[in-house]
């Protein structure tokens, strides 16, 4: 269960400069299941707060939590290729998540529909497209696998058991222009 007072001791110890011992702390919490405490963990790795850059620690922090933080901060690092390889589709799937499921607060919210927005606008329709026929399963062990999955495995394509992103019931009837997925997703 998380410990409100011992989040408010990290954030007293990162805005006194010290670093290590709030990082300690964040991840102290976050081996309890703190949410916060492992987004917060993951942040200081990514941004390099008080020590050198470390993306493969901030993921490790990201993928616990999984919460629309989480999903918001790793789509930056799949759009940027930081930590990963490059993956814009990706990056575009993990906006849209959070923002279609109204996961995390207003501002993660608020913050996830801007990077949407910039997605929409930098990918190719086609592109679009093709990441909404990926089932979520695949979508998940993409991320899991850190962008290491080079094509959709059998196992991860469309079947009775697994839906297409596009098929979660997100948009009305009318708001997707219907289109064909590409074979092998």
């Amino acid at each position: 269960r998380p410990r409100p007072s011992a989040g408010w001791s990290a954030l007293r110890l990162e805005a006194s400069g010290e670093s290590d011992a709030a990082l300690a702390l964040w991840e102290e919490l976050g081996a309890e299941g703190d949410r916060k405490a492992m987004v917060a963990a993951g942040v200081i790795y990514h941004q390099g707060l008080g020590r050198p850059v470390d993306y493969d620690k901030a993921l490790d922090w990201y993928l616990k939590s999984m919460d629309g933080d989480a999903l918001n901060n790793m789509g930056v690092m799949f759009r940027d290729g930081t930590g990963v390889p490059q993956n814009a589709k990706i990056a575009y799937l993990m906006f849209l998540t959070v923002h279609m499921t109204g996961m995390g607060s207003e501002a993660t919210i608020m913050r996830a529909n801007r990077n949407l927005r910039a997605s929409i606008a930098a990918l190719p329709r086609e592109e679009i497209d093709e990441a909404l026929c990926y089932t979520v399963d695949y979508f998940m062990a993409y991320i899991e696998s850190r962008g290491r999955l080079a094509d959709v495995p059998q196992d991860l394509q469309v079947s009775p058991a697994r839906r297409r992103i596009r098929e979660l019931g997100w948009w009305r009837e009318g708001e997707l222009a219907p289109y064909d997925c590409p074979a092998g997703t």
